[in-house]
Parts: structure tokens; sequence; C-alpha cells
């Protein structure tokens, strides 16, 4: 009967456990039991060569476009509406005072202005008396 082939042996020759849940290496692409998983631990020959690959100065941050603002982040918050870059402090319209915020009016301005056109409307004092009495 054929055996069957669970897990793997740990690549470090000194080691070479059978691990059931071994792990693979991102730098050298070796298989390697839980104690030497990690790149010093297994001494990868990839550490130096991964390491000198990645610049710095590759990472873009995003200013934030509010006035007074010094606040970066690293993905863009664009507002839809204005379509600039902001931070997440002043991401929201009211947040960087939008120049495309539609500020709604508060419902005691529209019925100030609906009152207002119906006395124009209909005549004077009498049918504010009405309105004070229905009230």
């Amino acid at each position: 009967m054929a055996e069957l082939e669970l897990g793997k042996h740990c690549g470090v020759p000194e080691c070479r456990q059978l691990d059931f849940l071994p792990f693979v290496c991102d730098g050298c692409s070796g298989v390697f039991c839980l104690q030497h998983r990690s790149r010093d631990a297994h001494g990868c020959s990839e550490v130096n060569i991964r390491n000198s690959s990645v610049k710095t100065d590759q990472h873009r941050s995003y200013p934030c476009s509010y006035k007074g603002c010094n606040g970066k982040e690293l993905l863009p918050v664009l507002c839809p509406y204005c379509e600039k870059h902001f931070c997440l402090r002043h991401r929201h319209q009211s947040d960087h005072e939008c120049e495309k915020l539609n500020m709604p009016q508060p419902r005691m301005a529209a019925t100030q202005q609906l009152v207002k056109h119906i006395i124009g409307k209909y005549g004077g004092i009498h049918t504010l008396q009405f309105l004070q009495k229905a009230v």
C-alpha cells in the first residue's frame, strides 16, 4: 500500500522536521517549519536583495487641499463634487467648505417664505389673523 504524502520537511538541513502546515518563504520560495519560517531563522539569501530593490521615494502622498491644513494621506481621498484631494478630517463637503455644497434651507425659513407668499397673495392683516386662529 502506498504511503500518503502529508506535510513537508523543513528546508533547514539540521532540522528536516516534518510539518503538516509548512510555510513557504516569499523570498527564496523554500518550505520551512514553524520554527524556521522567518527569513532570519532560515538564513534567507534573498533578504538583502529584496531590501535593496525597495525604493523609499516611490511612496506617494496626497496633500490636503483645505486652506491651512498640512494633512497628507497615502491613498487619494477625492471629493466627488469639487474633485480636490483632502485628508480624512476634511473629506466631507461640509468639512472643507466645498464650493459645490448646496445648503438646504431650514424648514422654518421655508415656512416663513410660504406664509409671506400667502399673505401677499390673499391680502394683509385679515389673512394673518385667520392663520393665527387656525394654529
